[in-house]
This record gives C-alpha cells, sequence and structure tokens, in this order.
C-alpha cells in the first residue's frame, strides 16, 4: 500500500535535515487538514447528522479553539487552497474559480488559471528554517503534466513546485471511496447511489530528488479516501518522530465533494437509520473521515508529538448545492459568498499554546495560515506582495477578540473585473455585501452578522457611518488587487499595455 510513499520516506530518511534534542523540542510542527464541500452545520457540534465524536471532542479539549467565524479564503474550491498556501487572496493571482483541468478546452483553462510558479508559499516559508513539508491529498491548483493534444504553453503546478519535499496528491476532485478506481478497466468500484458515475483522478507523486519525474498509481486504491490518506501520513509522521526533525503536514482531504460514498460499517449504519441513498453516503462518507481525525490525534499523542504540534482542521467551502450538506440556517450554499457559502468549520488544536478550551467567535480566514506560521517562526516576507490574512498568534494565546484586518472576498470574476459578479467585505461585526457589475457595485446592502448571522436584514440605514466607512475600505482593497492581478501576476487577459490602463483603477 506504502510503495511510492514508502520509497520517497525512505530517501528523506537519507537526506533529511538533522535536528536535535532540545532545539527540535522548542519549534512547533504544523499539521493544516482541511475537508472538502463540508459545511458549518455538517459538524456534530453545528448540529450535523453525521456521527463525528472524533471532531467534536477536538473542539471542545482543553487545548483547543472552537472556531465558530472561521471562514474559507473563496466560496469554491481551488480560491480557498490557494489562499491556504500564499496567505493572498486569490484574485491577485488569478485563481478566479475552480482550477480546471482533464479534457478542458485551452480557452476555458486559461480563465481558470493554476497556482503560479512565483508565488510565495507557507510550505516555502518553513523550509527556510530547515522544516520538512509534505501535502498529502487533493491539490487542486494545477495539472501536473502537459496534457496530451493540449497547449504545451499551459503551465502546470504540482506541490513540488510549491515547497513540498514529499507528495501525493490528486490534480482535483474525487470520490471519497476507492477515488482512483476509474482510471481502469473494469472499475470495480464502490458505487454506492452513483451507480458507475466515475471519471479518472488518479494519485501522483515526484521523486524527491527529481521534481520532474512525476508518477501516477499503477493499481486502484480500494476503500475509503480519508483512510488511505492516513495511510500515507501514519509513515511520514513516525519518520518525522524518530528523527525528531520539525515538519509542515498539509493534508486536503475529499471528503465531502460529490462523488461521497460511504463505505461499512457506515453505509449501513445509516440505511438502518433510514436515510435515502444519498444521505447514506453523505453521512457515511463524514463519520468515516471523523474517525481518521480520531486516528491523527490518536498518533500524535502516541509519537508524543501533540503537544508542540499546531493542529488546525478547517473546510475549503460550504456545502454543495444539491447535497444533503447543511449550513444549519446560515444563507447560501458553496460558490454564494453568503455566509453559507464561506463559513465553515474551523478548530485548532495545540497543548503547548492552549490551556483551557474557547468558544472563538474573532473572524479568522484560511490566509491566516501563512501569516500565523510566519510570525511564530519568525520569517519575514521576501519582497513587498500584500499579504491579505493576518497572524492570529494573539487569538491563539487569548490576548486578543478582535480582527485587525477586515476579509474581502471576490467570486467569480473572468480576467478583467467587468463582469457580474459577487464582492463582500468582512469586519468583526459587520459584513458589506455588493453584487458587482462593469466593475462597480450595482446594488450594496449591510448584514449585522453578530444579530443577524442568517443574513435577513439590510441595516445600511440604521448605520450609514459603518456603510459608509467599510465601503471606502473596500474600494481600497479592490484596486489594491486589481493591481496584484494586472501588475505583479500580469495574468492571462489583463496587459500591461492596455490603453485604458489609466481607466483600469478607477471606481
Amino acid at each position: 500500500m506504502y510503495g511510492l510513499l514508502g520509497r520517497a520516506i525512505a530517501t528523506l530518511m537519507l537526506c533529511g535535515v538533522a535536528w536535535h534534542g532540545a532545539e527540535a523540542a522548542a519549534t512547533p510542527n504544523f499539521i493544516f487538514m482541511m475537508a472538502d464541500d463540508y459545511g458549518w452545520g455538517d459538524i456534530g457540534y453545528n448540529g450535523g447528522n453525521a456521527s463525528t465524536p472524533n471532531l467534536d471532542a477536538m473542539a471542545s479539549g482543553q487545548h483547543s479553539l472552537k472556531l465558530q467565524r472561521y471562514y474559507s479564503g473563496g466560496p469554491v474550491c481551488s480560491p480557498t487552497r490557494g489562499t491556504v498556501l500564499t496567505g493572498r487572496n486569490h484574485n491577485r493571482y488569478c485563481v478566479w474559480t475552480a482550477n480546471a483541468g482533464g479534457g478542458t478546452a485551452d480557452f476555458v483553462r486559461q480563465e481558470k488559471m493554476p497556482l503560479p510558479y512565483y508565488e510565495y508559499t507557507v510550505a516555502e516559508a518553513v523550509k527556510e528554517k530547515g522544516y520538512t513539508t509534505a501535502m498529502f491529498g487533493k491539490w487542486h491548483l494545477g495539472d501536473f503534466k502537459v496534457l496530451k493534444g493540449g497547449n504545451p504553453k499551459w503551465p502546470i503546478s504540482h506541490p513540488g513546485m510549491h515547497g513540498f519535499d514529499i507528495w501525493q496528491a490528486t490534480e482535483r476532485s474525487a470520490p471519497t471511496a476507492t477515488t482512483n478506481c476509474g482510471c481502469f478497466t473494469p472499475p470495480n468500484c464502490i458505487s454506492g447511489h452513483w451507480k458507475q458515475n466515475f471519471s479518472c483522478t488518479n494519485y501522483w507523486t515526484a521523486s524527491p530528488s527529481n521534481s520532474s519525474h512525476i508518477k501516477n498509481l499503477t493499481t486502484p486504491e480500494p476503500g475509503d479516501d480519508s483512510l488511505f490518506l492516513m495511510d500515507m501520513v501514519e509513515p511520514y509522521l513516525r519518520v518525522m518522530a524518530a528523527k525528531e526533525e520539525p515538519f509542515f503536514l498539509y493534508i486536503p482531504l475529499h471528503t465531502v465533494h460529490i462523488n461521497y460514498i460511504a463505505v461499512e460499517p457506515y453505509r449501513s449504519k445509516y440505511q438502518k437509520l433510514g436515510y435515502d441513498p444519498a444521505t447514506v453516503d453523505y453521512l457515511g462518507a463524514i463519520e468515516a473521515m471523523d474517525v481518521q481525525v480520531g486516528r491523527l490525534r490518536s498518533l500524535l499523542q502516541e509519537l508524543k508529538l501533540s503537544d508542540n504540534t499546531l493542529l488546525w482542521f478547517a473546510s475549503d467551502n460550504g456545502p454543495a448545492r444539491g447535497t444533503p450538506g447543511s449550513t444549519n440556517g446560515l444563507r447560501g450554499r458553496k460558490a454564494m459568498l453568503y455566509e453559507g457559502g464561506v463559513r465553515v468549520p474551523g478548530i485548532i488544536e495545540w497543548p503547548a499554546m492552549i490551556s483551557k478550551n474557547r468558544v472563538v467567535h474573532t473572524p479568522i480566514v484560511s490566509s491566516d495560515l501563512l501569516p500565523t506560521v510566519m510570525d511564530l517562526l519568525k520569517i519575514e516576507m521576501p519582497d513587498n506582495r500584500t499579504v491579505d490574512g493576518e497572524s492570529i498568534v494573539d487569538v491563539i494565546t487569548g490576548q486578543a477578540v478582535n480582527r485587525t484586518k477586515p476579509i474581502g472576498f471576490m467570486f467569480a470574476i473572468k480576467h478583467n473585473f467587468t463582469s457580474a459578479y459577487n464582492a463582500t467585505w468582512v469586519n468583526n461585526q459587520y459584513k458589506l455585501f455588493m453584487n458587482m457589475k462593469d466593475g462597480k457595485p450595482a446594488r450594496t446592502v449591510l448584514y449585522d452578522l453578530i444579530n443577524d448571522m442568517a443574513e435577513t436584514t439590510d441595516v445600511s440605514k440604521e448605520h450609514p457611518d459603518v456603510f459608509q466607512s467599510m465601503q471606502d475600505e473596500f474600494k481600497k482593497w479592490f484596486v489594491s488587487v486589481k493591481h496584484s492581478a494586472k501588475d505583479e501576476s500580469g495574468c492571462y487577459g489583463i496587459s500591461n499595455s492596455d490603453p485604458e490602463s489609466d481607466a483600469w483603477y478607477e471606481w
């Protein structure tokens, strides 16, 4: 089962950076684990129907923070994944929406850009301090190899290009069980209510000594995908514990994106409870994931890594439309900028820094990961590029309850910022919601998220000063994001010699 990964870890053991004793103990490890399409109301403690005792225990543990206003950096997959790694809003580097791939035509793929090679990631940052980095799971920030018959100039983007020493990943979404089954004939997949509707999404990896030598799995992997991923994580962690080396580990799960498929005994459990076939698979896949969260926490304790490891669990966006996913009353779902699309479960566990459990209502976003890690390790940005996230070290230690930087969202822009899309600006209490057209707000409302988390009432007339100041703040940020996309990134469709460049920054 561990074939390719086992060889990669063996290489790592021979070539790893030497850290020893007290120096390693004083250096925190980082694990960022992210579910897929997992709604705010899907987790047990927020009213979810799936059994999630391990996540519930993690959230209520003595050394944990339950983040009740945690936001994904975007309302769909790829944008959030970009924010996790870069600390920057995804529109700054043209990851406009869910990254295209497979047989998608080039002209469409150019509107769904991969993570550019020049973006500075949290994995690259920690390597400056001698960390080993690993990633196991769903990448969804670009293809790993040039497509046959495709544009050979189309950029590839795999984890090894962005700071990860060891990685085994899929290019995009995959079933939550028998993940790569559709790549083989006959497929022999566990189908559930999805029947045999499987495309080929395989796991790929590269040699640590030759990141351009990309190989995929040559046999189907049976069973639950969260289990499969933890079967890769476990030997990696055992090696890290034995070597006493600090590590950064990124685990982006496939659960509970379609096709969600329950394996036994979870399928039978929810069938007996009387759920319809789709819900059986949905809830069963979530419980299977929860079991692996418990396995990870137990493993960290067994290896005596838990005290000095910052373990961060989250989701990449809200539940997809047409699925049994729940927002528990929040408005909207995946691909929307209402709370149900971007407010998701969030938990941080870190015994070395958290002595008492707290429920945190401070707005926190996936973009905060990079600045938080860099703050803890005293790493400086290599240049003056704008970082949208902020360090939450003071929130973790209990020294702060409010956020300094508001959180900005824009979705779904198409490279010229003139299409119709939505934008929001979120601070500690209020949310400015704008329907954008021709680069300007066509409709703007204000919600009070403390008193109206379901976003039912526009309070802009009751709070005109707040309404105006938030519009002014957003305008400055909007211009900054456009500047990054045009002048820093030179994204597809935005020319530095644009004859209308003088008007490009106008509101």
